[in-house]
């Protein structure tokens, strides 16, 4: 990395904000492979490597490289942030990468966060969040809600800044991240110091520290004791803000972290200052000041030191010292916050103001008119629900007066009427059991007739008339008019005809079901129904019984019956 790059280091003049991110680095969306994760200092060695990597890789391949080297510059050089993550914006909509292109704009908007760009920090913030929200990633999203709730604790817009930690302590509730959910209640707890409220901000430090003692990260915890001593120091338990700052400052000692044993020095000094403990504060503001020396940004620190050591020498009565540590203090503050940071976030401020009261008194008009909506409303509502109430009373009753006369009048006609049917019925019924009778007794007059024929027919065919041949001959010509008269006897015809009569729905009916039958089919049905024997069947007709037998079985095939059903009960039944 060439020597301009490491002078850029020094640009970094946003110590709070820059803390909180830094501390929050070792814990950003696994999707994104942080190269904090690993290790979450500098790396010079890292940015090197990604640089080279990207000067011999293709296109498309270069959108990854590309995002981590802007994210590897967040701390270094926000300027290069931007540039590279530009790159891979371009680059990830060229190729429809919509993962890389939500990477690319919270890149861009930490590049633009550090740069003190609030209102393009917010736009790629937002944009970066609307994407990650359609891919589903929780890890990511849970780290663009962090980092836009940074964005607005820095310009103190706490309650925008809690509603958005509050989200990413969801997140990692549900996903049962006992550390992350850790590090959400010390952010929640900063926020509620911010606004003053202080025992609430001390209960979410102390569930924090209670979730980051089984992990044992040092650093941690000493930052969570310390924000825990300043909310005993603002709430005036000055014995035990001491105590907890004493235990994150031999902690921040242990693990050499400078910069927390100079805020928690600070903290102790200002604390021995209001119990008047004059010696003791006096030694840890210089503990703080030597410590110091070796910070590569300590404006911050060294304004606070400033500051508690002019309400020293005032204490004290040394008020020329006083006031030459407070002219430094002054000093400081001017160059930390600037013009022109001071500038970007009052207009923040006014906008948000504004637009807050806007929807308030948007809100109130838009309750009021809704009220009065409603008022007039639920009377009107009122007005006709009686106005319909009366009509509908009135009209069921005079309703109810008809349907009953109405009623008892039908109920008269279909009890007669139902009379009547019953008595047409009956007399149907035995009209037809009457004809059925007949019917049943003509067949069995014309079947014993038939047998008669057939036994004097058989009878006169075995007479012998070898001698009298001429006997013969009209024996044989009346046996032919016989035979003839037999095949047209008028009596079975009138017997079918009838049969055809009463069977008529019946037929209809077995047709429509059974389309394949024959007209031999249906006269072998009508004569079953009449409950007929085969060989009663067989002389009705003039054939055998065996033909009978195979008809009845034919039928039954072209009927589907089942073996255990009988043919005359089906017919009946049907």
């Amino acid at each position: 990395m060439s020597n301009s790059n490491l002078t850029i280091f020094n640009k970094i003049s946003r110590l709070p904000v820059l803390i909180l991110y830094i501390c929050c680095l070792p814990f950003l969306a696994v999707s994104q492979k942080n190269l904090w994760d690993e290790n979450p200092i500098f790396s010079e060695k890292i940015i090197d490597s990604l640089e080279v990597k990207l000067g011999g890789s293709a296109e498309k391949d270069r959108i990854i490289i590309l995002n981590k080297l802007a994210e590897a510059y967040w701390l270094v050089d926000p300027d290069y942030t931007i540039k590279y993550a530009s790159e891979a914006l371009q680059l990830s909509r060229k190729y429809d990468d919509i993962s890389s292109e939500g990477f690319a704009l919270i890149n861009l908007c930490q590049g633009y966060l550090f740069n003190d760009l609030y209102d393009k920090a917010l736009d790629y913030g937002l944009r970066s969040l609307e994407i990650r929200e359609k891919l589903g990633n929780p890890f990511d999203i849970a780290f663009t809600n962090r980092t836009l709730g940074w964005l607005f604790y820095d310009i103190k817009n706490f309650d925008k800044a809690l509603e958005y930690h509050q989200k990413v302590f969801e997140i990692h509730e549900e996903m049962d991240d006992t550390e992350r959910c850790a590090y959400s209640y010390n952010s929640i707890g900063l926020i509620h110091l911010q606004k003053k409220n202080f025992l609430t901000a001390l209960s979410f430090f102390k569930r924090s520290l209670v979730l980051k003692e089984p992990f044992n990260n040092q650093d941690r915890i000493a930052e969570t004791l310390k924000n825990i001593g300043i909310c005993y120091r603002s709430i005036n338990k000055y014995d035990s803000a001491i105590q907890v700052l004493e235990t994150s400052l031999d902690i921040s000692r242990d693990i050499k972290d400078d910069y927390n044993q100079t805020e928690v020095l600070n903290e102790l000094a200002g604390i021995y200052l209001i119990q008047d403990k004059f010696e003791d504060s006096f030694k840890a503001l210089n503990q703080a000041r030597l410590i110091m020396k070796d910070l590569i940004d300590n404006k911050e620190y060294l304004a606070k030191n400033n500051l508690i050591f002019s309400d020293y020498y005032r204490k004290m009565g040394g008020y020329q010292k006083a006031l030459a540590y407070y002219q430094m203090y002054d000093s400081l503050k001017s160059q930390i916050l600037s013009e022109d940071k001071s500038h970007k976030l009052t207009e923040m401020q006014i906008l948000y103001e504004a637009e807050r009261r806007e929807l308030e008194m948007e809100s109130l008009e838009q309750q009021q008119k809704s009220k009065d909506q409603l008022n007039k409303a639920l009377i009107l509502a009122v007005l006709l629900t009686l106005t319909i109430g009366a009509l509908v009373v009135g009209r069921l009753r005079s309703n109810l007066r008809k349907n009953k006369v109405i009623y008892e009048k039908s109920k008269l006609l279909a009890q007669e009427r139902l009379k009547n049917e019953e008595l047409h019925s009956a007399k149907l019924q035995d009209k037809l059991e009457y004809r059925m009778k007949e019917l049943t007794s003509l067949a069995l007059f014309i079947a014993q007739r038939n047998e008669v024929y057939k036994g004097l027919s058989e009878g006169l065919k075995n007479l012998d008339f070898i001698n009298r041949e001429d006997y013969q001959i009209k024996i044989r010509r009346f046996l032919k008019e016989y035979a003839g008269k037999w095949n047209i006897n008028e009596d079975l015809q009138k017997f079918n005809a009838n049969i055809d009569h009463i069977n008529d729905e019946f037929f209809y009916r077995i047709r429509e079901e059974y389309p394949n039958l024959t007209e031999n089919d249906l006269r072998l049905c009508a004569h079953l129904r009449l409950s007929l024997s085969s060989k009663e069947i067989s002389q009705l007709n003039n054939i055998s019984v065996k033909s009978v037998e195979i008809n009845r079985y034919r039928l039954r095939k072209k009927l589907n019956l089942r073996k255990n059903e009988t043919l005359t009960d089906f017919l009946k039944e049907f």
